[in-house]
Formats: structure tokens, sequence, C-alpha cells
């Protein structure tokens, strides 16, 4: 006997199949939420779609009501193991829409089920879609919290939306669980150095940089640990090597401040120089000098920075006029 869907998750058309995978993750069960696909997999589907092309025909080619009825049939799954089939079919094939609407249908035979719930994650996450990735990916964390693969990759996905709590809890479990993923110990390094717990964030960066020698972003968030604990000579290194194994703006301008604190002028400037125009390279060494009390080095650069560009101009006038008020002040 072939098993339909219960009425309140039963998917009506491909179409609409983001809809009920949305209410699914959010853990509504009969919920439906407006999801608008992307046009690339939406005109994927359409030529995909029986039901669809069926539908746009003209004339005579029109699809009948009790047609397309047998034909949504044929598009639920019979069996658990069907649903996944033809989910991991229409992945392979690339269309995103019809691997969820088969997932989808997988999970109503067996709403627990892990691999499938890893599926969905992926897929949304590859889709742009964040909040329904960290969705299927905490229902299959909680399935098996043991897998630290899918705990790791919780993790990260709430990080990078600014969720510490959440980030630190999954990332450090799969820590505990000894991961050899280096995003891991990173990101939790991040975290630490962001409230403050420079100790904890400086051994987890040296994991991860264990793990990863060639990968400039541990060596970038090291630096980074180290400033704010006041160990510019070590960060200068780390970002150094950070910066010998690729190009990491944000480095190039930690690099620039810590020069510039230690009234190294010059390297600051080719450090500002690498990720900034020069006119603002040469105003930003120029307050860096201005705020160590440099001022006859700031007046130097803000002059140049307001010859460069008429967009500094009247700032770099006006900022060049205080150092000279300085200047003259120290003078008596």
């Amino acid at each position: 006997m072939s098993r339909e869907l219960p009425a309140s998750i039963r998917l009506p058309s491909p179409g609409a199949l983001c809809v009920a995978g949305v209410a699914l993750l959010l853990g509504a069960g009969c919920a439906s939420l407006s999801s608008k696909p992307d046009t690339q997999t939406a005109s994927t589907q359409s030529s995909a779609d029986p039901i669809s092309s069926s539908t746009q025909s003209n004339g005579s080619n029109a699809t009948t009501p009790a047609a397309s009825k047998k034909k949504g049939s044929a598009r639920l799954a019979k069996t658990f193991e069907d649903a996944v089939v033809r989910g991991d079919s229409a992945w392979r094939d690339g269309d995103a829409d019809m691997a969820i609407y088969f997932y989808v249908q997988a999970l109503s035979f067996k709403p627990r089920d892990f691999d499938t719930l890893c599926k969905l994650g992926s897929i949304e996450q590859k889709r742009g879609n964040p909040t329904l990735a960290i969705r299927a990916f905490d229902l299959a964390a909680n399935v098996n919290p043991a897998d630290e693969r899918v705990t790791s990759r919780l993790g990260l996905l709430y990080l990078d939306q600014g969720e510490d709590d959440s980030a630190r809890k999954w990332l450090q479990h799969s820590a505990e669980a000894t991961s050899a993923d280096w995003r891991v110990y990173d990101g939790l390094g991040v975290l630490e150095s962001r409230h403050g717990d420079n100790a904890d964030a400086l051994r987890h960066l040296q994991q991860a940089i264990a793990l990863a020698p060639s990968a400039p972003m541990p060596l970038f968030h090291d630096a980074q640990a180290l400033s704010s604990q006041g160990d510019y000579t070590g960060a200068e290194a780390a970002l150094h090597s950070a910066l010998r194994l690729g190009n990491v703006p944000d480095a190039y301008r930690l690099l620039g401040q810590i020069q510039a604190r230690r009234h190294a002028y010059s390297e600051a400037l080719n450090s500002y120089l690498r990720v900034l125009d020069p006119p603002e390279a040469y105003d930003t060494v120029a307050k860096l000098a201005m705020d160590n009390g440099d001022n006859a080095v700031a007046l130097r650069y803000f002059e140049q920075a307001a010859v460069l560009s008429p967009v500094y101009f009247e700032d770099a006038h006006r900022d060049a006029e205080v150092v000279r008020e300085r200047l003259a002040a120290s003078t008596r």
C-alpha cells in the first residue's frame, strides 16, 4: 500500500517544496512559511518538472485537473528509502529544490534521520540560507551529538551569525571530541579573544596553527589576541607569518597600527598602501602619528593626503591646523 503524506504537510508541487522544508526545519511540523526559491534553481526546476511544464502548455496540451492530481501523486515517495534515493538523484543533478522536496518526504517517514537532516543542512548552507542550515544541523546534532563533523559545522555557522553562546557550545563540544578541523579551534580562539579570555584564545589558536600550518587565518587571529594583551612584538611576527601564507587585508591594517605604535611610520604607510588608496593611507598614518604625539610627522602626512585627493583636502587641512597649533604650543 502506498503511503501518503498527512494533509498538514502534503506538498502541493515542487514549486512549493521550500515552504514545506522551511516549516519542517523550524520544527513546526504542520506550519507553512513563505520562502521564495532562487532564480537559478527555479529555472532549473521548471524545465525538469512535468507538472509545471504541462500546466504552462497551450491549447489541447493543457493538463486536466484529474491528470494533474495523478501526476502530483506520482511525486510522493512510497517509502523512506524511495524518498532518499530520489532526493539523492535530484541533488546529484543539481536540482536543489527537488532534492529538498524528497528529503522532506523522507523525514515524514523518519523525522529524526541523521543523514537526511545533514543533507538538508548542506543544501541550505550552499544556497546561502544560514538560518535554515542551522535549523537542520541543530536537529541533526541533537540526534547524534557524538558526530563532531555536524557539531563543528553547526558551531561555525552560529559563529558566522554572531550567536556566540550557541557557537561556543557546539565548538567546545567538537573540541572535546578531539576534532581534527582547525576551524573549530580557530573559532573558539576568536570567541575567547572577543570576550577577553586571551589565555584560552591563544591556546586554541595554537592548536589551529598546528593543525593547519599553511592557513593564514589562525595566525592572523593569533596576532589579534596577542595585540589585545599588549604583546605587539609577538603580534607583528604572527602577522608577517600570516601574510607570507596569503593575502589578508585586515592583517595589513593591524600591522600598520602596530608599526605606527612603535613610530615606524614609513613601514606603517607601506602596510596601509597594500589595502587603502594613497590619500586614505596617508591620512590614516597621520592620525596615528597625531595620537602618538608626533605632531611634525602627522603634519607632513596630513599635507600629503590633502595634495593627493580633493576628497581629503578639507579634513586633512583641518587636522593639519590642529597639529600646527600643537606644534606652536610646544615651542612656547
